[in-house]
């Protein structure tokens, strides 16, 4: 796996020349070895790029993000088959029983509820932080009562003000979409390394959403956002957007280890799937300091 997130955001050529991408604009020419790439992010339509490289990135499993005329995230480059049994591994994801998917998408809303107390606290919102883990220690199997809904209005409304709406078109809003956008992305290509389809959730089953397991599994990770965008509020989305990028470059304890994001969300990835197949009883942990 790679260790370099490239960021494209000028007028460009990128194609492919003997195991490298090559770089190219009027003024400079720069070639980058493809084993060194874990994401691309094409953040203008204004660059060309050629088949013979969206092929080799694909093989060697590079995250390749392309963004929209307001250069933001709208799709990604995603392999048909990203292993030699896929076709198995997509006939045993259909297989997952109704309990354990219910016991594995209960345990991930509860550490991301367990985050969100954390980022709580982490900002001296004690009294916030209180009341969420005492909402959140009535969570049950499936979460009928849709406890998960009630703390994300309590968490953002204590972040962001008792005025903020998810859904309205403000600078936060689009660096939290940005954002989750990103971490879906890294999601959905090891999602796609282990065989199964994005679209088959365990819990999220939006028609409509392409990514639903990519958006199960994610949960957890949302917070990483959320910290970067609340330590930045009161910048432009630009600004923010910027920041956010520092997710590829930093490190985060994860099973007590320091580790990159791309290489925790393999691993954890890899280990929910196990969970689902019944390959594997404990179900690992993303904890988020505050």
């Amino acid at each position: 796996m790679g260790f370099r997130t490239l960021i494209i955001n000028v007028h460009s050529k990128l194609s492919y020349k003997n195991n490298h991408l090559v770089f190219k604009t009027a003024e400079q020419t720069e070639m980058i070895h493809l084993s060194e790439i874990d994401t691309l992010l094409c953040e203008t339509t204004d660059i060309v790029i050629t088949t013979m490289l969206l092929d080799r990135l694909v093989n060697e499993g590079v995250l390749v993000i392309f963004c929209d005329s307001k250069r933001l995230p709208s799709s990604m480059l995603m392999p048909y088959y990203a292993r030699h049994d896929s076709s198995l591994q997509v006939r045993r994801q259909t297989e997952w029983t109704p309990a354990i998917k219910s016991v594995v998408s209960t345990k991930i809303i509860a550490r991301k509820l367990a985050n969100q107390a954390s980022v709580l606290g982490g900002v001296d919102l004690i009294d916030k932080q209180v009341a969420v883990e005492k909402v959140a220690a009535d969570l049950i199997l499936d979460d009928p009562a849709n406890i998960e809904a009630h703390v994300a209005r309590t968490y953002f409304n204590a972040l962001f003000g008792n005025d903020f709406v998810r859904d309205e078109p403000t600078e936060i809003n689009k660096a939290l979409d940005y954002g989750y956008a990103l971490i879906m992305g890294l999601f959905a290509r090891e999602v796609a390394k282990c065989g199964c389809i994005t679209q088959i959730g365990i819990k999220h089953a939006n028609q409509f959403n392409q990514f639903n397991l990519a958006s199960d599994l994610m949960e957890p990770f949302r917070v990483l956002i959320d910290q970067i965008v609340y330590e930045n509020r009161r910048e432009t989305f630009p600004r923010i957007k910027r920041q956010l990028f520092n997710l590829f470059s930093n490190t985060y304890v994860y099973e007590d280890k320091e580790m990159y994001l791309n290489n925790i969300v393999s691993d954890y990835v890899r280990k929910i799937i196990d969970c689902l197949h019944e390959e594997r009883e404990n179900i690992p942990e993303f904890k988020v300091n505050g």
